[in-house]
């Protein structure tokens, strides 16, 4: 059995001490976020979020995310400086991009 990943706030204690200082500092817009971990989809399922993007589509009450290369579909929101659609972000090489979008499909 693998071990469980050292993740959150028991192990990364400064990263979530500043974070909940942010988060206290605005409390109106906190109320909205929250954090999670990314680095269990990347490394279970093999996703480069660098080259590709999820996209979640909300059908009959569930969520249903598919990784879709960049370069073909860059999701609901089109070029990646709009964020129209984007529900998740990630700081990379000091810019945030956007690695999941969310769009409402028909229900089926």
């Amino acid at each position: 059995m693998k071990a469980k990943p050292k993740i959150g706030p028991t192990h990364d204690t400064a990263f979530f001490k500043d974070i909940q200082e942010v988060f206290e500092r605005y409390p109106d817009v906190a109320k909205d976020y929250s954090i999670g971990h990314i680095g269990g989809v990347v490394d279970v399922m093999g996703v480069d979020l660098d080259r590709q993007v999820e996209v979640s589509t909300v059908r009959d009450g569930e969520i249903v995310t598919k990784r879709v290369d960049r370069s073909l579909d860059r999701g609901p929101g089109g070029p990646p400086e709009k964020e129209e659609g984007c529900f998740r972000w990630a700081l990379r090489a000091g810019e945030w991009v956007c690695v999941t979008y969310i769009t409402i499909g028909p229900p089926t």
